[in-house]
């Protein structure tokens, strides 16, 4: 019950959206398409749903083994939920969520009895059982959402695919929605795409996230695989802040200015030029030297805001500037201060050879 895709490509004009892709889908799995604007993540989703097309080649789609390629959208069964909504406005919540039912040919369309039931269960579902007979003017963004979704789920898809579902909604509401995805998904099981460009949300939601870049998919995996082993530079700094250090890779380790610090991925050959990626919450700061700490730095900026506070330290041998964060805990132990000398700890490094680009 999976779906694949084989060596897609697509241009529009000279501009190429999607170039080689291959992915697969497993069966009840919830994947999360996640890259930049322009990335090519929507394209892929329209090409799965069948409402794009690939360029002519090589190119397959499969929902669960059967190629379904040149197959229209209206053909695939594939339930379809936009950023916006699309719900219409002439009709409550109940007559949007039973539209795709009553609108098939009469030889395939479900009796009276059984929409009402199948609508009445998705009612359930998305805990809006209350506001049936609501139209979209009288809910909220997150109720509007769930009303989509219910939708999409109604014509009994194959494959459920989501293009930026919770896009159009405030912080506070996109992050209960999205533990209500992951909710439902574990209800129901649907196979299901996803497409965002928050990170936060791919990392939470998927049980696989797709990084796409110019086309291609950078990496997939696992959101521990992909955060703790990212495979590239762009990986790395996509999924979250990072502070770059230029060093010389010597015997499996890094040299930032006199300090070798140990790495626990390196990519390069021994003596080259490369870059050490650190995590702000992967720095240990401490006022005094020691064998660990031996990067000197001075503060330049202290935010305490929220749960983890924030320095902004100059290195002192180069004046390159990096950031640090730390536990409330951490911070009011350190208790530091604008203008102090620090020393620092590099912990977790990752390092890639110099000519890897982001």
């Amino acid at each position: 019950m999976s779906v694949e895709v084989r060596n897609v490509r697509k241009k529009f004009g000279s501009f190429t959206a999607l170039d080689n892709v291959s992915l697969k889908i497993e069966s009840g799995e919830l994947v999360a398409l996640l890259g930049p604007s322009g990335s090519g993540k929507t394209t892929l989703l329209r090409i799965i749903a069948g409402l794009e097309f690939p360029d002519p080649g090589d190119a397959h789609i499969l929902y669960y083994g059967e190629d379904v390629t040149m197959i229209p959208a209206s053909q695939r069964k594939a339930g379809f939920a936009f950023q916006h909504y699309a719900l219409f406005r002439h009709l409550n919540v109940f007559e949007n969520i039973a539209f795709g039912l009553r609108v098939r040919p009469r030889a395939t369309r479900p009796s009276e009895a059984e929409i009402r039931a199948r609508v009445e269960k998705l009612l359930k579902l998305i805990q809006l059982e209350p506001l049936a007979r609501r139209f979209p003017s009288q809910l909220s963004g997150g109720q509007r959402q769930r009303v989509s979704l219910a939708r999409a789920l109604a014509v009994e898809p194959k494959v459920l695919l989501l293009d930026e579902p919770f896009g159009a909604l405030d912080a506070k509401v996109r992050k209960e929605l999205r533990r209500w995805l992951r909710q439902l998904h574990d209800e129901i099981h649907i196979t299901t795409l996803f497409v965002t460009h928050d990170q936060e949300e791919a990392l939470e939601v998927a049980d696989r996230v797709a990084i796409l870049r110019a086309g291609s998919i950078e990496q997939i995996g696992t959101p521990e695989e992909i955060y703790d082993h990212p495979a590239s530079p762009f990986v790395y700094d996509f999924l979250g802040n990072v502070n770059l250090f230029s060093g010389r890779v010597r015997d499996g380790a890094v040299v930032i200015g006199d300090t070798k610090v140990a790495s626990s991925e390196t990519a390069g050959e021994s003596d080259s030029d490369a870059i050490a990626f650190v995590r702000p919450h992967d720095i240990r700061v401490s006022r005094e030297a020691s064998d660990t700490a031996t990067l000197a730095a001075r503060v330049l900026r202290c935010n305490a805001a929220g749960p983890l506070a924030s320095l902004e330290l100059e290195r002192l041998d180069t004046g390159g500037q990096f950031t640090v964060q730390l536990g409330k805990e951490q911070f009011q132990q350190l208790q530091p201060k604008a203008g102090e000398q620090v020393f620092v700890e590099l912990r977790n490094v990752k390092v890639f050879s110099e000519d890897y680009s982001i």
